[in-house]
């Protein structure tokens, strides 16, 4: 049986060259979508590494000099700044419905701007690629940081009081990491600040791994420095980020913003916007989504050009192969015998078109023109033979559904008027 189908499909290969062609191309089309949707599910699925429920991220702002409510403070005026933006977070941390509130630079979630230093080790050669941020003590709890093994969030509220910075986990096989130094390694060995190479200061503690948004991966790693309060020269691109009691989140906005004016107005600096993280993340995501959708567009459109394909030429085979049909069921084949022979030719040649399409997938890996994830990079051998078999399970679904149609209708096919007409 499996002879006679290879021998017949052999014989028929002016038809099926064209056929086993589509298949390739639309095969490995269909795989750089499976990979590109496997890279963002894997991604989305990975921890972030914080905690944004019932949180909200408030922006300050300055009057302008020609306001007719501007105060001139003279050569006080980046004191006087200070003091009234740290006067402002004392008194929404007094609000019954917060449970705590903190000060952040370029460590809000779900924000994907990028602020990237060299951080060398005192005492050795290597280099390590930080995403450096600016944090208070309380943001730790404020947006639910996790605090790698051996840590707890108190010991790592403390290192930060004492000034001592704090990093992200990390192994020394990171495409970040110069040199033969983990996260680990670092605990209490000088590093060169980021700022002023001059100075040396001991790592504090370590994160776990804290994503910047859901759609990226963890691979970053992150470099929180302490923010000197006392030193503080307050810009806009520091944000004031609020945990609320999960029993008053749905009323905080409104009750927030009622009191904004009257209660959190100090000299010149005032309360400008205040959003929720939810609403945030949904802007993060939108961009990213809407590139999956148009994604998963072109794979449909691909997957059905090989349905109706397949559908027209064994439709067209089916009316050619009647007399065939007829003869083979006059001698006993049974109509599961006949579906059983037309589906498998198709198999066939999608087995066939498998082979050189996965070599074309292996290349688009080999030349780094799929989608990179994390630490993975192009290629991984898990991650091909997922993609790999999802794809080949598509595309047999998509053969076995263009022929079921004119195979069901084969299996119709009345011996004596098939044979009568011819």
């Amino acid at each position: 049986m499996k002879r006679k189908l290879l021998r017949q499909t052999l014989n028929e290969w002016r038809a099926n060259v064209w056929l086993i062609v589509e298949m390739i191309i639309v095969s490995a089309i269909v795989w750089y979508i499976n990979d590109y949707l496997y890279v963002h599910v894997a991604t989305r699925l990975e921890p972030t590494g914080f905690d944004t429920s019932h949180t909200y991220m408030a922006e300050f702002r300055y009057l302008p000099e020609g306001s007719r409510r501007y105060t001139d403070y003279g050569e006080a005026t980046t004191e006087r700044n200070r003091a009234d933006l740290l006067s402002i977070i004392e008194a929404i941390r007094q609000r019954p419905d917060v449970e705590e509130v903190s000060l952040s630079a370029n460590a809000e979630p779900y924000f994907q701007n990028f602020y990237g230093m060299g951080l060398n080790v005192a005492d050795d050669t290597t280099e390590i690629s930080i995403y450096y941020r600016q944090i208070s003590p309380e943001h730790l709890r404020t947006v639910g940081y996790q605090p790698a093994e051996g840590f707890t969030i108190g010991q790592l509220e403390e290192a930060l009081r004492q000034g001592k910075p704090l990093m992200t986990e990390f192994d020394k096989s990171s495409p970040h990491v110069s040199g033969h130094l983990s996260s680990t390694d670092l605990l209490n060995r000088r590093v060169k600040n980021p700022r002023d190479t001059s100075m040396t200061i001991t790592i504090g503690g370590l994160l776990k791994p804290v994503k910047r948004t859901n759609i990226e991966s963890e691979y970053f790693i992150s470099y929180f420095e302490p923010i000197d309060m006392d030193q503080l020269e307050p810009r806009p691109n520091y944000k004031i980020n609020i945990r609320v009691k999960p029993e008053a989140d749905s009323r905080f906005p409104d009750s927030f913003n009622a009191d904004r004016e009257r209660l959190y107005r100090r000299g010149n600096t005032y309360i400008s916007d205040i959003k929720p993280y939810s609403q945030i993340r949904d802007t993060a995501d939108s961009d990213n989504l809407v590139t999956i959708r148009k994604y998963v567009a072109v794979m449909v459109f691909m997957l059905v050009s090989v349905f109706l394909g397949l559908l027209g030429t064994f439709w067209f085979r089916t009316q050619q192969r009647t007399p065939e049909i007829a003869i083979r069921k006059v001698n006993g084949a049974t109509d599961r015998s006949v579906f059983g022979r037309l589906i498998s030719e198709g198999l066939l040649m999608l087995a066939v078109a498998t082979i050189p399409a996965l070599l074309i997938d292996w290349q688009l890996c080999h030349y780094e023109l799929n989608t990179v994830y994390g630490a993975q990079g192009y290629f991984s051998p898990g991650r091909f033979a997922l993609t790999a078999g999802a794809t080949a399970a598509l595309m047999a679904l998509m053969v076995a559904g263009g022929i079921w149609f004119p195979a069901y209708k084969a299996m119709r096919i009345e011996p004596a008027r098939a044979l009568a007409d011819e």
